[in-house]
């Protein structure tokens, strides 16, 4: 394998990912490889049984970091049989996760999500071209709603004090509460509630905006264990009650962002 590799000027390790070989010692004569482009940098995996992140990313001679790094996965251990990973097989690459700055990264890790508790990702808009998370909160907390801020994120366009693409976490998600972004009380005990500030039915929200949603969906998805199947908006979750987030937020749009 190594001499192939070597004649074609890419690694064994690639080689033997692309053709899904599990052990190189087994090759035959006359069996037909897929020799992976010199550029090829990225190569699918599907855990198996007995894989560790340490396993997978030492079989492919990768840093376990870069392959966390790229795939979202703030902790090795939260892996399962059949999960499909990216393994950047070309040195470090700075990753989907790059879409959250190591901050963010390490604030929301701080943060033990209930286990089993969230089911989907519901996405907003605010409607309002300029706001903040601390206006919304004093605006909710006077609607009655005694945690405050209805969202557990919020995601800011730049307005007022916040740079674009900032992520505001709030108290409902620190704390692991109900949100109250939507109306049914069964929908705000499992959804997490993300809005961006913005009206979606006048623009589109900003590039930074939509990179740090998606860096946040993929964070969440991973962590708790949601499928890209349940990322999606106020409007479809609750038809004929709602425009939110919009006409110019496509959701089938945004989730083909959220393959691996």
């Amino acid at each position: 394998m190594s001499a192939i590799a070597s004649k074609y000027g890419v690694s064994a390790n690639s080689i033997q990912a692309f053709n899904g070989i599990s052990n190189p010692n087994l090759l035959y004569v006359g069996k037909k490889l897929k020799i992976p482009s010199g550029a090829t940098s990225e190569i699918p995996y599907t855990v198996k049984k007995g894989d560790s992140l340490g396993s997978i990313a030492s079989r492919f001679g990768v840093k376990l970091s870069d392959v966390c790094s790229r795939n979202g996965i703030s902790s090795p251990n939260l892996i399962k049989v059949g999960q499909k990973i990216i393994i950047p097989v070309k040195g470090a690459i700075k990753p989907k996760s790059s879409l959250l700055p190591q901050s963010l990264i390490k604030t929301l890790s701080s943060i033990k999500p209930h286990a089993g508790k969230w089911k989907k990702i519901i996405i907003h808009h605010s409607a309002t071209p300029v706001d903040d998370a601390m206006n919304m909160h004093r605006v909710h907390k006077a609607r009655g709603m005694k945690n405050g801020l209805a969202y557990h994120f919020v995601i800011s366009n730049g307005s007022r004090k916040a740079y674009d693409g900032e992520v505001f976490i709030g108290t409902r998600w620190k704390g692991q509460l109900d949100g109250g972004h939507v109306k049914k009380l069964s929908w705000n005990q499992t959804c997490i509630g993300i809005c961006l500030i913005g009206n979606f039915e006048l623009k589109p929200p900003s590039t930074k905006q939509l990179n740090t949603l998606e860096g946040l969906c993929k964070y969440l998805m991973n962590r708790c264990r949601i499928p890209k199947s349940q990322v999606t908006t106020h409007k479809l979750l609750h038809p004929g009650h709602t425009a939110c987030p919009g006409k110019f937020l496509s959701l089938p749009s945004f989730v083909r962002r959220l393959n691996p």
